[in-house]
């Protein structure tokens, strides 16, 4: 007993930040059945699919498919950990998807079809692999995503003369789109979008140094803000954003970005 407290302990903090939100919508919203075969596209390191494994019981069998390695590993170790032997991981892309044609009960992606290299592609196979009036649950983050952020970026470079706000609008829409859009797209594929959930969470920092260093911004915003900007005037843009958000906290005590989102319910029809 002692060294599996001593090990669980190595995971108990390891829940992404930025999936925990999204993913306790979409908990809440699990149709329950035995026997159930599961398939959550995106898995990362496991969650949901380890939760919903392990809330399911021991007749279900559950597959976690991401395209990275690493991650799939580390959510071996903790399938072990947690002694969910019904557990799968898969390696593969989302556009290609390993599985007999109405394989699954239930498929789930937690801010994870969103990012795929091909959307329709994706969703049209996962049309494919789920039985008739299976249930799928999506959860994104909207258009509106950090607009605190946006509505400043959008406005400095205006300010210094740099041609980007086409380019912003396009680098959003890639990959936020509107719960219409949504619901279309899902409509056109073969889904009934039976319920739409919308909820929100907000992320706070002291300020602009805070929030540029921020380990999730670093790895999964910067790069994409600073791919708008030429390469000339990045570094000069960039510090006049961090002076920007420093006054924004002088004022509020804190720099503040709402991310909103959405739980798609949808039945295959």
């Amino acid at each position: 007993m002692k060294k599996y407290l001593n090990d669980f302990n190595a995971f108990i903090d390891d829940l992404p930040l930025w999936s925990a939100p999204f993913g306790l919508k979409l908990l809440d919203c699990l149709k329950f059945k035995r026997y159930a075969n599961v398939l959550d596209i995106g898995c990362g390191e496991g969650f949901p699919i380890i939760e919903i494994a392990a809330r399911f019981g021991k007749t279900g069998r559950f597959f976690g498919l991401d395209p990275l390695r690493k991650p799939l590993a580390r959510m071996g170790l903790k399938k072990n950990l947690y002694q969910l032997s019904t557990v799968q991981a898969v390696q593969a892309n989302a556009e290609f998807l390993p599985f007999k044609t109405n394989r699954f009960d239930l498929i789930v992606s937690n801010n994870g079809v969103n990012n795929v290299a091909d959307l329709n592609r994706t969703l049209k196979e996962c049309r494919r692999v789920i039985k008739p009036s299976g249930q799928m649950l999506i959860t994104v983050n909207t258009e509106q995503t950090m607009k605190e952020f946006y509505t400043l970026f959008q406005t400095l470079l205006k300010k210094m003369n740099c041609e980007a706000e086409g380019k912003i609008a396009e680098q959003i829409r890639k990959k936020r789109r509107s719960e219409k859009e949504w619901c279309a797209l899902l409509k056109k594929i073969g889904f009934r979008v039976k319920n739409v959930l919308n909820d929100q969470f907000t992320m706070s920092f002291l300020d602009g140094e805070a929030l540029m260093d921020h380990y999730l911004i670093r790895g999964f915003f910067l790069p994409g803000w600073e791919s708008l900007v030429e390469a000339g005037v990045r570094s000069a843009v960039f510090q006049q954003v961090v002076a920007e958000l420093n006054q924004a906290a002088c004022e509020n005590g804190k720099v503040c970005l709402t991310i909103p989102y959405i739980v798609l319910d949808c039945q295959a029809e």
